[in-house]
């Protein structure tokens, strides 16, 4: 993640992978300089992006529209790449068109501002939540941006009620511990670019929700059954502290969870 506090000079080399940049301010000139060609001079507004092209050499000459401002890179590593291209049908990683700040996207720049706000606040973002992200915008980049002639989309693998079931008893089984993608797609013997795909289509709801919803369901029952403090029972499954199991709870039932047990226990 940049930070803008004035027109400023941006040398970022030659980029390593594809590369896509988010701008979260409003740019008054932006001017674009690719292996020491000028490719693009002109306003760039919030919400736009722009994907690199690995093995470019790159410098931006930036004159913001406001004081200050943020731009989020997203480096896209090979390994994760060349999953979503198997999820296409690819041995390949995929390749993503070559675009410099045309249009906006509502789906990425609401995952940078996201990302933004979880960084600004001094927290570091949950781990799951962190690689779904990752994973659904490798996904949404290649759906929508993949270069000419990427193999589209396969049909998904189905994911029936017996294996939801499986993973489902993994998450309540790793009530305190961290549960990653990589071993809720491990458990359904997927990749994790399909897993998220396919376990959205058959629940509704994305892996992090889904673990989200299973330990407030746990704590529900520990509010109604034991006299456990609420930050014992926070922790006990999963959340980080009572303040999100707090927020988690709420957006869930409604209540606090405080109110829940009393009113589980007739208390109004």
């Amino acid at each position: 993640m940049s930070e803008v506090t004035g027109p400023h000079l941006y040398e970022f080399g030659e980029l390593p992978v594809p590369t896509v940049a988010i701008t979260l301010y409003d740019v008054r000139r932006h001017v674009l300089i690719e292996d020491g060609r000028i490719r693009r001079d002109g306003p760039v507004h919030a919400g736009r992006f722009r994907i690199g092209q690995p093995g470019r050499s790159v410098v931006v000459d930036a004159v913001p529209e406001v004081g200050s401002g943020k731009l989020l890179l997203l480096y896209l590593g090979k390994a994760l790449l060349k999953e979503v291209g198997a999820a296409r049908g690819s041995a390949a990683p995929i390749a993503l068109m070559d675009m410099a700040w045309d249009i906006e996207d509502p789906l990425l720049k609401m995952s940078a501002q996201r990302l933004v706000e979880a960084s600004d606040s001094g927290q570091r973002p949950n781990a799951l939540l962190a690689e779904q992200i990752a994973y659904t915008l490798a996904l949404h980049l290649s759906d929508r941006y993949a270069a000419p002639g990427s193999p589209k989309s396969d049909r998904l693998p189905s994911l029936d009620e017996t294996m939801c079931a499986r993973v489902a008893e993994f998450v309540q089984a790793n009530a305190s511990a961290p549960v990653t993608l990589a071993a809720m797609a491990q458990v359904a013997g997927m990749t994790p670019s399909s897993f998220i795909r396919s376990f959205k289509r058959s629940t509704g709801l994305t892996p992090h929700r889904f673990v989200v919803e299973q330990r407030v369901l746990a704590a529900r029952r520990l509010l109604a059954t034991s006299n456990l403090p609420i930050v014992e029972i926070a922790l006990a499954v999963g959340f980080s502290s009572q303040s999100h199991f707090g927020v988690a709870f709420r957006a869930i039932t409604g209540e606090s969870p405080a109110r829940y047990r009393r009113l589980q226990r007739g208390h109004g």
